[in-house]
């Protein structure tokens, strides 16, 4: 199991891990007194990306072994992964997970599954995505995830935590009502 002391000593898989999966452990340090969860928990923040979300661990134990939330900054929270490990093999197995979940249908397996489809149809966004994820993970020793699609999906809707806005209000769930026949690109596609 990767541990973030020895993600940290590792500038290379920092590196790739923010410049082509948007998960910034350099952000952590960043002010983050407004995060609040209910039921209240302990967290730490361990990584932020580019939008202003952030990945916090959180409940008892090593950070490795905390389940992981994830938090945006529009204002949608759900849990992501059972560990940090975990999370990471996510990462590089669904390096658009944010694009599923926004065309998940509100968080219907098979849209998502229809929807993973698609967005492996576009291409790697990013060119050098596929060729960092193998480094990763061959230098973090990630776990291979078989269903990735259904990891993220029971991930979400196992949430047992949720962050707390400034208005009082839980954050919305991460998944999106959109299905992927809304995407005007896929719609020409299929």
């Amino acid at each position: 199991m990767i541990t973030l002391e020895e993600l940290q000593r590792s500038p290379s898989a920092m590196h790739d891990l923010a410049l082509h999966f948007d998960f910034d452990v350099s952000r952590a340090a960043r002010d983050n007194a407004w995060v609040k969860l209910s039921p209240p928990q302990p967290f730490t923040v361990v990584a932020g990306d580019s939008s202003g979300g952030v990945f916090l661990a959180y409940g008892d134990g090593t950070i490795e072994r905390r389940p992981i939330l994830y938090a945006s900054s529009e204002g949608q929270a759900g849990g992501l992964a059972c560990s940090l490990a975990e999370l990471l093999g996510l990462m590089t197995a669904l390096p658009r997970w944010h694009d599923l979940l926004k065309f998940s249908g509100n968080g219907d397996l098979q849209e998502m599954r229809r929807t993973a489809g698609l967005i492996g149809q576009d291409g790697p966004g990013d060119e050098e995505q596929p060729a960092a994820a193998r480094r990763l993970i061959e230098a973090l020793v990630l776990p291979v995830v078989a269903d990735p699609v259904k990891l993220l999906h029971d991930g979400v809707h196992a949430s047992v935590c949720n962050v707390i806005g400034e208005d009082g209000l839980p954050y919305a769930s991460l998944f999106g009502h959109f299905k992927s026949s809304d995407n005007p690109f896929w719609k020409r596609s299929t």
